[in-house]
């Protein structure tokens, strides 16, 4: 499944890019389609930050996203670091005793807030935030001129940064210079550029139960559970290890199983999350094309562990199901190993595996992969140096085709259970 993010630039006086703002978009048809404002916050934030990548959309600038009310009491900014997210909050949304709360803790967390679409600030409400508002942006299209001048004298007042948008002309330009703006955004300098990646559907029945393991006290939560419940989700886990990479904390250890990613980021931001998956709506089937390779690359995870385990390494057995369980997401996603390799927090054994560098996780891969292949010729001559018979890979081969049979069945058969029991949840 496609998805897309558009983005356009901000400039500094200097004509400079300060940041992007990062938009909405249902195709590469440049322009925004009608959808729910929730809905299309949640796609912008996972198709950017999980999907694309931020580093590709942002240049290491600050990106500016609009975030509804909702998503504002939930606490999903909190998310993010701060340093690479500008939290942009629209002017009409309901300005209550909570959302002043949470801009107040936005900002002592470090976060910039900007105020969008502007063209009055009598409000009372509007004049309470900003107590909290870094930057306002003015629509110079709409606001009428002794509006606009009083926005320019109080934010001028307050050391706030003003920021003109949908500017069309040299001569809106240099009337918004001679104004004292200091950022812009418009037609005149860029037409927003739409950015698409291919995404990994989930599956519903995996995704449902993992809301339900969540959905109980913190301190009755079963790790091992949620854990299972990623094994079985080649999509969750993808994300999973994306997430890691886009945290807050910046986490630099090196992941070689799924169970210490899990640990990594902690229920309460995989909370948040799956929050915003939901909203995003997940779909409940696999596309076609997708079902053998989601079934191949649990078939190669269950192996990469069994054979681990068979030459005796199973201390390290989750390394060795993690690898065979992603070995495939480059024929997913339509991108490079090498790229995936890097934009992923892996073990750094792991990713030269997966770049094709001898060590022991190649080793049991490419027996692996051999063995799914028919490839006896290949096994024969190396199974005379290896701690594994071609017998017991034979085995072991059949034991992971029954176990990924079984797993498939259980969850597609559980899927229509599922979706009939959503509004539950």
């Amino acid at each position: 499944m496609e998805v897309f993010v558009a983005r356009q630039p901000i400039l500094k006086l200097n004509e400079q890019v300060y940041g992007f703002e990062l938009l909405y978009r249902s195709s590469q048809y440049n322009k925004f389609t009608y959808i729910d404002a929730n809905r299309a916050t949640s796609e912008v934030l996972l198709n950017s930050f999980v999907t694309i990548g931020l580093d590709k959309l942002s240049q290491n600038r600050p990106c500016f996203i609009n975030f509804t009310e909702e998503l504002l009491l939930k606490k999903i900014p909190e998310y993010f670091n701060p340093e690479k997210l500008i939290v942009e909050i629209l002017e009409d949304v309901s300005w209550t005793l909570d959302l002043i709360r949470v801009c107040r803790e936005l900002k002592q967390k470090g976060f910039l807030i900007a105020l969008d679409d502007v063209v009055s600030v009598a409000q009372t409400e509007v004049v309470e935030l900003l107590n909290y508002v870094d930057i306002i942006k003015v629509d110079i299209q709409i606001a009428l001129p002794r509006d606009r001048a009083e926005i320019i004298q109080m934010a001028k007042a307050r050391g706030i940064t003003l920021l003109a948008e949908k500017v069309e002309t040299r001569e809106e330009h240099q009337q918004c210079v001679k104004e004292g703006f200091e950022l812009f955004q418009g037609y005149f300098y860029s037409k927003p550029e739409v950015f698409s990646a291919i995404d990994l559907p989930l599956i519903s029945s995996s995704y449902f139960h993992l809301i339900k393991e969540l959905s109980v006290p913190s301190e009755q939560i079963n790790l091992n559970k949620v854990t299972e419940l990623f094994e079985q989700d080649l999509a969750l886990t993808y994300k999973l290890l994306r997430l890691v990479n886009t945290s807050i904390y910046q986490l630099s250890v090196p992941i070689h199983s799924i169970k210490q990613a899990v640990m990594l980021l902690g229920t309460e931001t995989l909370k948040k999350w799956l929050y915003v998956l939901s909203i995003e709506q997940s779909n409940p089937h696999l596309p076609t094309g997708s079902e053998h390779i989601w079934k191949l690359s649990l078939q190669r995870a269950k192996m990469c562990e069994q054979v681990a385990i068979k030459m005796g390494m199973e201390r390290k057995a989750d390394g060795y199901f993690l690898i065979g369980f992603i070995s495939l997401i480059d024929v997913i996603t339509k991108r490079s190993i090498k790229e995936l390799s890097e934009m992923l927090p892996l073990d750094k054994e792991i990713k030269q595996a997966l770049n094709f560098t001898n060590n022991s996780y190649r080793t049991v891969l490419d027996l692996v992969i051999a063995m799914e292949r028919a490839d006896f010729d290949w096994l024969e001559n190396k199974m005379n140096s290896e701690l594994i018979t071609f017998n017991e890979l034979f085995e072991i081969y059949g034991q992971a085709i029954s176990w990924t049979d079984h797993l498939y069945s259980e969850v597609f058969f559980s899927n229509e259970d599922s979706m009939d029991n959503r509004n539950e949840l």
